[in-house]
């Protein structure tokens, strides 16, 4: 099994979705840029849920390409990242 965290699969995105990151209320967001365009699907592993692992979106956000844990491990745990159309 490989380590929690881990990616084992990645599929692209059909075009017309997009991440939007929310923050709790009272947080500083002045330096998190803000969510982007989906471009693909990445299978983690995580033995925290059924199954052994969760399909997170990878997304453009400040020119690269982001998992939401790779987001939140630069901008903050606290984070949110909600997956919906564009436009």
């Amino acid at each position: 099994m490989p380590a929690a965290g881990s990616v084992v699969g990645v599929v692209p995105a059909f075009a017309g979705l997009r991440v939007d990151v929310t923050a709790p209320p009272g947080s500083d967001t002045a330096a998190v840029p803000g969510g982007g365009v989906v471009i693909g699907w990445v299978l983690v592993a995580d033995e925290a849920v059924v199954g052994g692992t969760r399909v997170d979106p990878v997304f453009l956000a400040a020119g690269r390409a982001w998992t939401p844990d790779q987001y939140r491990a630069v901008y903050g745990q606290q984070l949110g990242v909600a997956v919906g159309r564009a436009g």
